[in-house]
């Protein structure tokens, strides 16, 4: 009789850890660019140094890669690697694209990430914020839009969560993040944590809840841990 308590308060308090401490499942290969500069592809040039629009590189700091752009962390850990790009005034250049990825039918998933603002690092005349389209590829299809999102201009150096949603019916998907904006001066960009799963990672508070199951054992555990203390005594 002493054993089935305990067993109840041990199961429940191990669920309920798991449930809080479990991280959404990223589908996207190397979405935090710890591998370096593999797992995705760019219409942008790869380049040691910047010195014209249309460059990228994966770097720990986007300062002095271009002279003129901020010193910032990346986002995932504030001393590991992000993409950086020196945007081009080319409307639908594409910045970013992932390996194709199979999807679950009847599912939505989020396509995400971590933007920053890098330019710049003195008062720059015409500076312009990130304007990226988030789009996909259906099973080899035309491009779908999921939406295009602006960062905040006036917080340069700052990480901006930018969310999108899609149903999925099934097949392959291949991402894109898609560079809008036409203006060369103030352009410039970091890439961090690119993610697409069924949970969010820009708003994970829903899925940070532990279910009514858990809570429910965990009470269980809790009232055998009180009757087998009782018994004790």
């Amino acid at each position: 009789m002493k054993v089935i308590p305990t067993v109840a308060a041990l199961a429940a308090i191990s669920l309920l850890a798991t449930a809080a401490s479990a991280s959404p499942v990223n589908l996207v290969t190397n979405g935090d660019f710890e591998a370096g500069n593999s797992g995705f592809t760019s219409a942008y040039s790869f380049s040691g140094s910047n010195s014209i629009e249309g460059q990228y590189a994966v770097l720990s700091n986007p300062y002095p890669w271009n002279g003129l752009f901020i010193s910032s962390g990346d986002h995932t850990s504030g001393h590991g690697l992000m993409m950086v790009a020196n945007g081009a005034p080319n409307a639908g250049q594409l910045v970013w694209q992932s390996n194709s990825i199979a999807v679950a039918s009847s599912t939505n998933y989020f396509f995400e990430a971590f933007v920053n603002n890098v330019c710049c690092s003195s008062v720059f005349q015409g500076n312009t914020p990130s304007i990226l389209e988030f789009s996909l590829s259906l099973n080899g299809g035309a491009a779908i839009s999921l939406g295009i999102k602006t960062t905040n201009l006036g917080l340069a150096g700052t990480w901006e969560g930018l969310s999108n949603q899609y149903f999925a019916s099934g097949g392959s998907v291949v991402l894109s993040l898609i560079n809008q904006n036409t203006n060369a001066a103030g352009n410039d960009f970091a890439i961090d944590d690119v993610f697409f799963g069924t949970e969010s990672i820009v708003d994970p508070t829903p899925t940070n809840v532990p279910e009514p199951m858990t809570l429910s054992l965990l009470a269980l555990g809790l009232s055998g841990i009180g009757l087998l203390r009782r018994k004790r005594a």
